[in-house]
């Protein structure tokens, strides 16, 4: 059974925020994608190792999850949720999402929420915040590949001085040969049962095979 979470959730933010946190006349401030702690997680050699959620995460936790901020379509990615065993703090970590499922949309209301999920300090105003979703439906983008049991998109051999920050959401397992970012054709390189690698070099030709006559 797929819990979502909301169920604890939603009394523990009516608890701890005001009346001037939750209503927002003008909608969420801000969509932000969410999943749940899967109850079991697999760990270790062979992920052999099966653990009652994560360490700072209990089974069914919701955590919110930001854009990724490396190459590698989401493997990794900073979530915040409530820690484990102190419910009442926001704690953000960096994860594999492979420990995450039943993925969502969610709209973010409180703004002690919303900070936490920034990583804002104002004790650390030098320290940059961590970017949102562009929009709600990129946000379920991600959410709609991930729960099809998608790959991770990674890439390799890029110029980042050419190309910029490079990401993609992930795509189906087999993935396809290309995928388009940002108007370029990045070609499938490798795949196996944890991500799909792609590199704006061309896949090789193998030379055609010449027949010799008699």
């Amino acid at each position: 059974m797929v819990t979502t979470g909301d169920d604890e959730e939603e009394p523990r933010r009516a608890a701890e925020t005001t009346a001037a946190e939750t209503t927002a006349a003008d909608g969420p401030l801000a969509w932000c994608l969410v999943a749940n702690v899967a109850r079991e997680t697999s760990h270790g050699e062979g992920g052999l190792e099966i653990r009652s959620g994560l360490r700072h995460f209990s089974p069914g936790a919701l955590v919110w999850l930001t854009p990724p901020l490396w190459g590698d379509g989401g493997e990794r990615m900073r979530v915040t949720g409530r820690r484990r065993n102190n419910r009442w703090h926001y704690v953000s970590v960096v994860i594999r999402t492979w420990h995450l499922e039943n993925y969502r949309v969610k709209g973010i209301y409180a703004p002690s929420l919303l900070s936490a999920v920034l990583g804002a300090d104002s004790r650390r105003p030098d320290v940059d915040e961590h970017p949102l979703w562009a929009s709600r439906e990129q946000a379920q983008q991600w959410a709609d590949r991930a729960n099809r049991g998608s790959l991770p998109v990674h890439f390799r051999d890029v110029d980042y001085e050419t190309y910029g920050s490079v990401h993609h959401p992930p795509v189906s397992d087999p993935p396809p040969l290309e995928v388009g970012v940002k108007g370029r054709v990045f070609h499938l390189a490798h795949f196996n049962a944890r991500r799909a690698v792609y590199s704006p070099l061309p896949p090789p030709v193998e030379p055609a095979l010449r027949l010799e006559s008699d």
